[in-house]
């Protein structure tokens, strides 16, 4: 839409400008839109309006004047003219930025004494009423050339006034029209008030919020565009900005035009007009209402884990690297330990928490664990960190995750796992132990032979396998029990134990069956002394339920390599050396070569 000069200046104070300067001067004059629209007009002469442009052949000689002096305005200061009406007329062009938006002009006088045979003869022609047509030019003023000029030099002048006047208000209006935009384009609610507290501006976003057009808005008060209560309060909160001057800024809990409750932040500052003066406020309405509820489901988050933190059975402890000036980190910092942690360590929280690594249990080097250096790649490399480590100071296992939570920050979570590790120890010594007597199973038995075996082939020796059974045991369990069979299976074990030599091994089969491993014995009398000797150690009463009690025992014996030379022959050749011992009696030694002679003789 064009730009009409009417919107730039206020027309009201023109006209009253040219009302007083015909009062003082009788120099008629107007203003008028390009597109002949009028704007003002002051003393403009009867013979004009009554006659020239009331009749429409004589109003056509009018028109044709405008035209021409309209042509050639672009390119002048003013333009003269000599109607065909007989009077003279000048225009000068109120130019904005370039464009022609409107004519002052000056006119309808005569400078000299009019022909009067020329208006009775238009009189005539146009049929105007000649005694009141020239009653009306006998009131059409008459200048001198001279004073044309003096006239023409205050309206070009008045002109240019009127076309800077024009061009400041169009930047004025220009600004504005940015600003509000830039305003509109603003998410956020925008507003301004005067110093009474009436609204002055606001953008789109405010128009929206509140539910109301700009124009209920714009000269409101606070009372006239939100509800009694909203309104109650922004109008205390303008007054205290208004008495203590400065930014305020406040939470308001309010509802838009749909009901909807919001959470806002008000920040309001006051604005000056050009003389210092307080003029009125500007605020802006920042919606937290997704601000809040993050924050509240923060707070919630933040109770649940604190209360996990708290009560989780695991120990956990929070650090945050110390660095050095060049950025190298040089320590960890414990910044938080939890109740877990220090159970399950047993060390105060006074003397962990603000305290560096380096000044704690954690310095500790006798676990094997670079805690440091663990943390440290933990941190370069964003990855969790899983470990089983035992703290001999704590005599204590652990299975520990170090985790990195956020930059510059790690975290280790603890679980005791002494119980799991002692039950997976007791099971891996009872693979290879008998539960009952502690020594050595089949499975320990048969790895420590033949590992003896490859020693006596490399070293040329002799290794002899004692296989040993009690004799009448069965009896024991019937009259005492099988709790005191076991008593006795116990102390029969310790007492072959203290029998042998270092480097000897007793095992238990099951049952009364024991079997007995002497490496590095190159004699048959070193092997019988051994044997003999736990003979005569199994021979002692045992007291049982104050009852003594004596056992004996049958012994076979076969030797690496003249008996056999894996632990199948070796074995199966004892047991029968063993059997050989109890049809002779019991209570004694028997050879595998014992064995061999007696079946010969059978």
């Amino acid at each position: 839409m064009a730009q009409r000069f009417s919107s730039l200046v206020d027309v009201q104070k023109i006209q009253q400008l040219l009302d007083r300067l015909y009062d003082a001067t009788g120099i008629p004059s107007g203003i008028i839109e390009v597109d002949s629209t009028i704007i003002s007009a002051t003393g403009w002469q009867d013979i004009c309006t009554k006659f020239h442009r009331a009749c429409e052949q004589s109003r056509q000689n009018c028109l044709e004047s405008d035209r021409v002096i309209a042509e050639q305005l672009h390119t002048r200061t003013y333009v003269g003219y000599q109607c065909k009406n007989g009077l003279l007329e000048y225009a000068c062009p109120i130019i904005i930025e370039g464009k022609h938006l409107a004519t002052l002009f000056i006119g309808q006088f005569l400078a000299e004494e009019p022909d009067e045979a020329y208006f009775r003869e238009q009189a005539h022609r146009y049929g105007y009423n000649e005694a009141a047509y020239l009653a009306a030019l006998a009131q059409v003023p008459i200048f001198s050339e001279q004073k044309v000029a003096f006239i023409l030099n205050f309206f070009v002048a008045l002109a240019d006034l009127l076309s800077c006047s024009g061009a400041h208000s169009l930047k004025y209006l220009e600004t504005a029209n940015f600003l509000q935009e830039v305003l509109n384009a603003m998410p956020s609610p925008i507003f301004y008030k005067d110093i009474e507290g009436k609204y002055i501006g606001c953008n789109q976003a405010f128009t929206t919020f509140v539910g109301k057009e700009h124009s209920e808005i714009i000269g409101k008060s606070v009372y006239e565009v939100f509800p009694h209560i909203a309104a109650n309060k922004y109008y205390k909160m303008d007054g205290d900005l208004f008495a203590n001057q400065g930014i305020q800024v406040y939470e308001y809990r309010m509802s838009d035009a749909t009901g909807q409750h919001h959470d806002v932040l008000f920040n309001k500052a006051l604005f000056k007009d050009i003389d210092g003066e307080v003029a009125g406020l500007v605020g802006a309405v920042i919606d937290i209402t997704a601000r809040k509820q993050m924050e509240a489901a923060l707070q919630r988050n933040e109770a649940k884990y604190r209360a996990l933190f708290e009560h989780m059975l695991n120990g956990f402890i929070y650090l945050k690297a110390q660095k050095n000036a060049a950025g190298e980190i040089t320590d960890y910092c414990l910044l938080e330990i939890n109740d877990a942690f220090v159970t399950t360590t047993g060390l105060p929280r006074e003397t962990l928490i603000g305290r560096n690594i380096s000044e704690t249990i954690f310095a500790d080097s006798t676990s094997g664990v670079n805690w440091q250096s663990i943390f440290n790649s933990v941190l370069e490399n964003g990855q969790a960190y899983n470990f089983e480590y035992c703290s001999p100071r704590l005599n204590k296992w652990y299975l520990t995750s170090v985790f990195t939570p956020n930059e510059d920050y790690v975290a280790a979570l603890f679980a005791d796992i002494t119980t799991r590790k002692q039950n997976e120890e007791r099971t891996e010594y009872y693979a290879y132990h008998d539960p009952l007597t502690g020594l050595p199973n089949r499975r320990l038995f048969e790895d420590r032979l033949a590992m003896a075996l490859n020693q006596a082939q490399r070293n040329g020796e002799w290794i002899a396998v004692l296989f040993l059974d009690l004799d009448n045991f069965k009896p024991v369990n019937d009259t005492y029990g099988h709790d005191a069979g076991d008593q006795l299976l116990r102390q029969v074990a310790q007492r072959m134990q203290t029998c042998i030599r270092a480097c000897d091994t007793v095992a238990r089969l099951g049952g009364d069956e024991f079997v007995i491993i002497l490496p590095g014995t190159n004699t048959r009398q070193e092997i019988e002394n051994i044997a003999n000797r736990i003979l005569t150690a199994s021979r002692d009463p045992i007291v049982i339920d104050r009852d003594e009690i004596v056992v004996t025992m049958s012994i076979g014996i076969s030797i690496y390599p003249k008996d056999g030379t894996d632990i199948t022959s070796l074995m199966r050749n004892a047991d029968v050396a063993m059997f050989l011992s109890k049809r002779y009696g019991r209570n004694r030694i028997s050879f595998v070569i014992d064995a061999a002679n007696f079946c010969e003789g059978l």
